[in-house]
Parts: structure tokens; sequence; C-alpha cells
């Protein structure tokens, strides 16, 4: 069978369980041939040998409701090619707002107005070398429920000299993160990664304060950026979405009867973290956007704003410490 062939049975059977049979097809035979899919397209008569077996057997998950990340193993975000397994949410191309956002800060607390920024987003070495705040003292990041570790990982992937550390409830999550860490970052302690349950706070802050130091952003011991992406479905939202059989973990899904039994303590703890004049960055979406914002306000946070997503949709929560 070529792989031309294949992809028309295959098309053919996702007819009706899938939303995009042809793009599905494609990057499930792309993968599993070890070829781009440009290449597919180009050399249609390859054949499938002993793959053709595999081939429907992925098919057959797929109509089941399984995600093609999770069948290939491999989900692009940030341009980044990360690992995901059914322990870990798999990112999503709205979470790339946050990142965004993020990035945006980060020039901003390292003083980078007016050098421009490379290919993906990436600052310059000299950006984060010769800016008055990193004199001051290094930057530090806090991803809370980092799962795959997409977003702690793109940062620090964009902005090397900062320092990141990544925090999940779930051993087996972090060991996702740990190998994408090490496998995009080259270095498995790029990033730190910690073990731990937010609602039992966060990890502290430690960092020796330059006596000479005048940033507003780096003057207290404390996070300069908090971001994360917590559970913030509805409990009810979060059970109807897992029907479909796309085996993401409830865990990474479910933050309570309104979406915001996580978002609470993260933001009070987070409060208390922050480096004042620090900011905390939060993923919550549509469901509950607006009270989230509300719960920044009462806590102390001020110069709150929601960001929308590429639909319009209100998806991050933005505050910074006074």
């Amino acid at each position: 069978m070529t792989a031309a062939e294949a992809k028309k049975q295959g098309v053919a059977l996702l007819g009706g369980f899938s939303s995009s049979p042809e793009l599905d097809v494609s990057v499930l035979l792309s993968n599993l041939l070890g070829v781009g899919r440009s290449a597919l397209a180009a050399h249609p008569e390859l054949e499938m040998g002993s793959l053709e077996t595999r081939f429907f057997e992925l098919i057959e998950r797929r109509r089941l409701g399984v995600p093609v990340a999770y069948l290939t193993g491999v989900k692009e975000f940030w341009a980044l090619p990360f690992h995901v397994t059914p322990d870990v949410l798999i990112p999503k191309p709205d979470t790339e707002i946050l990142v965004e956002r993020a990035i945006d800060l980060l020039k901003r607390f390292t003083s980078t107005r007016g050098i421009p920024a490379q290919a993906g987003g990436q600052l310059p070495a000299q950006a984060l070398d010769h800016s008055p705040a990193q004199a001051a003292g290094p930057i530090h990041v806090l991803d809370v429920c980092t799962g795959s570790g997409c977003i702690a990982i793109s940062l620090k992937h964009a902005c090397p000299r900062v320092h990141a550390t990544a925090t999940d409830i779930s051993e087996a999550a972090l060991a996702v993160a740990r190998h994408n860490a090490t496998v995009l970052l080259g270095n498995p302690e790029a990033v730190t990664f910690l073990h731990g349950d937010l609602r039992d706070g966060l990890p502290p802050c430690r960092r020796a304060q330059p006596p000479d130091s005048t940033s507003p952003v780096l003057s207290t011991e404390g996070w300069s950026l908090i971001v994360s992406n917590p559970p913030y479905v509805p409990t009810k939202q979060a059970q109807a979405l897992l029907l479909d059989g796309r085996s993401e973990p409830l865990l990474a899904l479910d933050g309570g009867t309104d979406g915001l039994d996580l978002v609470k303590p993260l933001v009070r703890h987070a409060f208390g973290a922050l480096s004042r004049g620090g900011y905390l960055l939060v993923e919550t979406g549509e469901y509950n956007a607006a009270k989230a914002a509300e719960y920044f306000k009462h806590t102390g946070f001020i110069d709150i704003l929601i960001h929308r997503d590429l639909e319009n949709q209100e998806r991050v929560v933005e505050g910074r410490k006074p």
C-alpha cells in the first residue's frame, strides 16, 4: 500500500469522527514514516510496508477520540516540538497568548527597548546582559501547574538569561517536563522543576538584593513574574469535554464548581510571593476571566488586564503587585 492509498482510506475512516480528517491523517502518516508533510505530499508513491498495520491501529484510536498529539507523542508550541503523554494537558495555541505577554514583560524588566528581538521572539544575549535591571540582579520567573513545561521552557528558550522555576502537583507531568527541558533546551537543569500543590503555597524566590538597586521589580526578594495555566474549567464542563475520549488528565482541567478552586489560592499566594512591581499572568479562559479579574483586584493587584485569544475569547488575566 502506498502513502496516498493509506491517506485516502484513513480520511474515509475518520469521516464523522474528526473535524479535520485530512490533517489528522497527514500528521499521522508523516510521523509514522519519518518524513515531513511536504515530502509526504511530494511523494505519494512511498510504500507503507510493515507500517501499514500500525497506521490503521492509530486511525482506530483516533476514531475513539484519542488526540493526534497523544498518538504521535508530539505537539508544537511556540515553534518547539514538545513531547506529550496522557499525563499532561496538550499545549494549546491559545496559551501562546500568555507566553507572548510574558516575553513582553521580560523585555520591560530587562530594559530592552530599542533592541530588536531575534526570530521567534528570542532576546539577544546583550539585551539581558547589559540592561539596568539585569545589573540589579537576575530575573526570576515561576511557572505554576507547568504540565508539559511548555510555558516555562518557551520563556527560557526565548530569554536564556532568565532564571526559570516550574512546579506541578503531578510527578508524572514533571517527568515529561524535565524530558522536554533536556531535549529542547539541551540541559535538564535549565529550568528548576519542583513538586508541589499550589494550595499549600508557592516556593519562595530567595536571592540577595544588591544594596544600590533601584529597580521596582527586584527591590525585594520575590518572583519578578509568575505565570500559570492552572485547572480552570468548571467541573461539569471538564467532565463533558472528556466524554469524546480525548484522554487528557481531568486533574489538569477541573477547576471546581465555578472553575476558580485553584485560581483563587494561586492569586493569593502569588501576591505574597511576588516582588514589588512583579506581575502575575493566569490563563482562565472565557469561563471565568471576569470573576478571576475581580479576585485579582480583591487580593490587591493593580493594573489588571484581560487579554483575548485569537478567537476573541477572554483568555489571560494580568495583574501587578504595587
